[in-house]
């Protein structure tokens, strides 16, 4: 008895199947990107092979719009609402950068160089901390004068 074997696929099947590969992860990632918005996994499945087959990738999120949306056949509005929402959620193009801690310049009280001054002597122009300033109001206008200071100034 002989064993009847199927014929072999035909040479666009297979170039197709080596070919969908590298987008079967790009399928994945849109597929799994649409589930975390509510799509159920129909629309999921329908919108990831629109956007794979569009050749839409991820790093493109900040540039979708609406009309692109509509134009590749996402028809419903309220479904390419929530796609743009995507925008919000993915992070910036250009990455952002803080300035190093010792770039920082913090003013200094004149008594105290390990605390951060807060206010300038109204007399001397010091730098003073919260601990040694004295203040003094006249009219309404509160001043600060450091410690030093303090006790020269008379307010007329």
């Amino acid at each position: 008895m002989s064993a009847s074997y199927p014929p072999p696929p035909a040479y666009e099947d297979v170039n197709k199947k080596s070919a969908n590969k590298g987008s079967n992860s790009k399928w994945q990632a849109w597929y799994r990107t649409l589930m975390t918005l509510e799509f159920n996994q129909d629309e999921a499945t329908e919108y990831a092979k629109l956007f794979v087959t569009n050749e839409v990738e991820m790093n493109m999120i900040p540039e979708l719009n609406d009309d692109l949306l509509k134009s590749i056949g996402i028809e419903k509005a309220g479904h390419r609402i929530r796609i743009l929402r995507l925008q919000k959620k993915s992070p910036p193009s250009t990455p952002v950068t803080t300035p190093a801690l010792s770039d920082v310049t913090i003013p200094r009280c004149s008594w105290h160089p390990n605390v951060a001054a807060n206010e300038k002597c109204r007399k001397c122009n010091r730098l003073v901390c919260l601990n040694c300033r004295r203040v003094k109001s006249y009219d309404g206008y509160v001043r600060y004068y450091c410690q030093n200071c303090y006790d020269d100034c008379t307010i007329l």
